[in-house]
């Protein structure tokens, strides 16, 4: 080990392996989730109780434009949360609802109160009531997907090494709870939801990750809620 030259490749060696540990600490001290969530909404009419006694089911949501395919994980996301939440509560899934319309020769009339619905932002009463006693809920949320998007940003690297990188998403949800005996809007509330982390891996944050993260928040707000899910982030 006298050859300088193998001194020289001796210390570099070193000096890359003690640079892509610090990186490695450096990365893993900063690897926890990141939240930033904003939330409001109105109670209208609904009181603490109402939901447990009266049931709620989930209706087709609404979706910006491309975001579509999006819609039937939403209300699924929405409905897994707010049963887990609130047990006490009689939940009845979107598929659920649609095999109750189904099953009821409603199928035409729920298509024309969606499509109403997307040009006046109106439920039909008399179509509410009806899905309502099929569906044996009092109540119904009805989803509005704004936006999704996701991102990745490669934070730290070493001679073409990815050591860390920050995986990001976004999401935007406006919710509605109908009240189908007077078909009148009950409660109503917006939430927008950004959660990032590290990584060494490409494991980017899954729609399903977000939209259960953001249905907590927003849940949260509901009358009678209880504390122990209202998590300060």
């Amino acid at each position: 080990m006298n050859d300088p030259y193998d001194q020289i490749f001796v210390a570099r060696q070193s000096l890359i392996h003690m640079v892509v540990l610090l990186l490695l600490l450096f990365a893993a001290g900063c690897a926890m989730d990141q939240f930033e969530y904003d939330t409001e909404h109105e109670s209208l009419s609904l009181q603490a109780g109402d939901l447990a006694a009266g049931g709620i089911g989930f209706l087709t949501p609404a979706a910006a434009t491309g975001l579509e395919a999006d819609k039937q994980a939403l209300a699924l996301s929405f409905a897994k949360k707010l049963q887990l939440m609130y047990p006490q509560i009689r939940v009845v899934a979107l598929p659920h609802v649609l095999s109750a319309v189904n099953a009821a020769d409603l199928d035409e009339q729920y298509k024309q109160m969606y499509r109403d619905y997307l040009e006046t932002s109106i439920l039909e009463g008399s179509i509410l009531r009806s899905i309502g006693e099929v569906s044996e809920v009092r109540y119904f949320a009805q989803l509005s997907l704004a936006s999704f998007q996701q991102s990745r940003q490669r934070r730290f690297g070493f001679f073409g090494l990815r050591v860390s990188q920050t995986e990001s998403a976004n999401i935007r949800t406006f919710v509605q709870i109908w009240d189908a005996h007077n078909a009148s809007v009950a409660w109503e509330g917006f939430v927008e939801f950004n959660f990032s982390y590290e990584t060494s891996a490409e494991a980017p944050v899954t729609f399903q990750d977000v939209a259960e993260l953001a249905a907590e928040q927003l849940f949260s707000e509901l009358p009678g809620a209880d504390s122990t899910w209202i998590t300060a982030r």
